[in-house]
């Protein structure tokens, strides 16, 4: 009996970390005439990153890791709504696109944010004070634990994300105790195993106070699991911390439910943080 949820904590883990690069085939041309580049980001665990540089005029930028194993153009049709405003910004693939083994789920991907800063450094036509990252789902994750290690990032919107990944687990555990604990127990270690880290490490909750007085934006559909975690983070980070509630979306769809808000919220809060200073 114990069998079964071993096994499923072993296949979990090891399907989202070795989840195969999913290729979108999108550049910044499909959204319209916009003037970028195809860009090379050096690694600093070795290897490189591919992504898009699309240049604006008003000297902001935003970055937009990948979530999970999206590539590069993953995140453009959200990205749409700040290059019409002038932003510029940057897109990368992931680690499973670029052939650098595992993911780590967002504590890992937190380096390879500092790598894209290190990039950005090494140009003459950023303006390094005011930088900004948008992340979805592991990369809303990400962007929290990234925008805590990296004073550079002046303002975050993260959407999506989760507050503490074993939390998650933990949620269920109360409820079936005999089937989620063998599981929680060979998920954390199969995790530990392949990645190198404990998944104690997937925890923005823990951190998000750490970005003050740099503001935050989260972003969750009325109808996203993982809601209670956005709340947990909005009072972690209060007063520095907003929480928009999408009526109606789930996890991913906000800007499909409310086209004309999401642009609103989004780009306004950028122009606050980043262009308006």
């Amino acid at each position: 009996m114990l069998c079964l949820p071993v096994a499923a904590g072993v296949l979990t883990v090891t399907s989202l970390v070795y989840m195969p690069c999913r290729t979108s085939g999108r550049t910044p041309s499909d959204y319209g005439p916009y003037r970028w580049e195809q860009i090379t980001i050096p690694a600093h665990s070795g290897g490189t990153f591919e992504g898009y540089l699309v240049h604006g005029t008003n000297s902001a930028t935003v970055i937009f890791p990948p979530a999970t194993s999206g590539d590069r153009g993953a995140r453009l049709k959200e990205a749409r709504v700040l290059m019409q405003r002038g932003y510029n910004v940057l897109t990368f693939d992931s680690r499973r696109c670029a052939g650098l083994g595992p993911l780590s789920l967002g504590h890992g991907e937190v380096q390879e944010v500092g790598d894209v800063l290190d990039y950005l450094r090494s140009r003459n036509d950023i303006d390094m004070d005011r930088v900004g990252i948008h992340g979805f789902s592991s990369a809303g994750a990400t962007a929290i634990m990234a925008a805590a290690r990296y004073p550079s990032l002046k303002a975050v919107v993260a959407e999506g994300g989760y507050a503490d990944l074993d939390d998650l687990i933990h949620d269920y555990e109360q409820d079936m105790p005999l089937l989620v604990t063998p599981f929680r127990w060979s998920f954390r270690l199969t995790y530990r195993v392949i990645v190198g880290n404990s998944l104690d490490t997937l925890s923005p909750v823990d951190v998000i106070d750490q970005i003050g007085p740099r503001p935050v934006l989260l972003i969750y559909g009325s109808k996203e699991s993982s809601l209670a975690g956005g709340r947990l983070q909005a009072e972690a980070a209060t007063p520095h911390a907003e929480l928009w509630v999408v009526p109606g979306a789930g996890h991913g769809n906000y800007i499909d439910v409310a086209p004309e808000l999401y642009a609103e919220r989004v780009v306004g809060f950028f122009d606050r943080a980043l262009v308006d200073n």
